[in-house]
């Protein structure tokens, strides 16, 4: 499941504030956060966890998500301009593209970092997808 949450946004003259409430994250709690930054058509991800929910909030620029879950492709653009999150669950696959230039996002997770919850291989996704779906 793909969750797509709209923020608020207080803009003024001098620039912007989103303010986000961690409460609202309805059943999330963070274990970990990181910024992950590219460059223009840079990919990042390309695989799925097992246990881990992500949270994805742009910082910078335009970054485009392609989720693959149950056969089913999902395609998200985030911009910082436009203030909103994606929460995804465990066992979709991730792939992440830089639209423009200097894009970041920060990651929060709801896990601590184990290589064990990474599948990065899609061929082995699948296979282990037929096991638990």
């Amino acid at each position: 499941m793909i969750s797509r949450i709209k923020l608020n946004s207080f803009k003024a003259n001098n620039g912007n504030l989103v303010p986000f409430y961690f409460h609202k994250l309805i059943k999330f709690e963070a274990k970990r956060l990181f910024i992950l930054s590219g460059k223009k058509n840079h990919i990042r991800g390309n695989h799925a966890h097992k246990k881990c929910t992500q949270i994805f909030i742009p910082i910078l620029g335009k970054t485009k998500l392609e989720i693959i879950y149950k056969n089913k492709n999902k395609k998200i653009v985030l911009n910082s301009s436009n203030p909103e999150y994606v929460k995804i669950l465990p066992l979709h696959w991730c792939t992440v593209q830089f639209l423009s230039e200097k894009s970041s996002l920060l990651v929060l997770c709801d896990k601590k970092f184990s290589e064990n919850d990474y599948i990065r291989n899609f061929k082995e996704y699948e296979l282990y997808c037929k096991n638990f779906l």
